[in-house]
This record gives structure tokens, sequence and C-alpha cells, in this order.
């Protein structure tokens, strides 16, 4: 992980690897084997460009990339993660906590999605929020995907 300020229009930029997703105790969250995968963030903003993300997501032997932006960071990641899948999801309600003290502490994110025909409240945590916002989609378009299999 990496962390660069830039003087210009007092940027910042930031690059996320995403490793396996856990939990805030450590424990590898349950996702469906053949859903999406975070496979990459970088999302940078600032007064003169704004926010911006661009995202890398897998799922079996498929990898889709999009770029994006929005309101804020998270915003812009959440719509780049929405056009890259291709499904229409809308963040309803947005609620991050700190686990632990400090600026290294986790945060966990919860979101409400609203997705086409239903709503999906999901969770997922990280040291970076942003990061956590991104994951926490990702489950919710997994869970959506997975119900929309099992309808038939």
């Amino acid at each position: 992980m990496r962390l660069r300020l830039r003087a210009p229009g007092n940027m910042l930029s930031r690059t996320v690897p995403t490793p396996a997703s856990l939990d805030i105790k450590g424990h590898r969250m349950t996702e469906p084997s053949t859903g999406w995968q975070l496979d990459d963030i970088t999302y940078s903003g600032g007064t003169r460009d704004g926010p911006r993300a661009n995202v890398k997501l897998s799922r079996a032997k498929e990898q889709v990339h999009a770029e994006g932006s929005g309101t804020g960071l998270i915003d812009a990641v959440c719509h780049s993660i929405s056009q890259a899948t291709g499904v229409e999801a809308r963040v309803v309600a947005f609620r991050a906590y700190s686990v632990g003290p400090g600026s290294e502490a986790v945060g966990e994110v919860e979101l409400e999605v609203e997705l086409p025909g239903r709503r999906v409240a999901v969770r997922a945590s990280s040291t970076d929020v942003v990061e956590a916002a991104g994951r926490a989609l990702v489950a919710a378009l997994n869970q959506y995907n997975a119900k929309r299999r099992a309808q038939g």
C-alpha cells in the first residue's frame, strides 16, 4: 500500500492492492466461489480533478476493469464497480465505524445497496474505509447474483 500526496490542486492519490477479504478478527470472509473478487482499487481526489476511481475485478476466468468518478471517493469506487460488473447498484445508506484505537485502526463499513428488484445490507472491513466500502459493494453484488441464480 502506498500513499502519495501531490502539491498541485491538493490532490490525494492512493493505490490499494486488495488481498483476500478478512473480517475484523482476521477470519476469511465467505464469498461465493463464482462471485466477483475485488483485485485492485486505485483512487484519487482533489480540488481540481475531483474524486476518481479505477477498479479491477475478476470471477472464474473473467476479468473486468472500469474507471469512474463520483461525488466523493467512496461514490467514485462504487460507481466504478457497478460499471465494471454491469449491474446498476445504488448505495442508499453508508455507515463506518472504527474498530480499535489510533490511525491504524480497522474501519468497518456497513452499506445498504439498492439493486434491480431488491435491497441488500452488507458489511466489510479494512484499514482503508474506501477499500472496505468497495469490498462491501462487491459482497452485495455477489449476494444479488446468487439469489438471481437460485431463483432461476
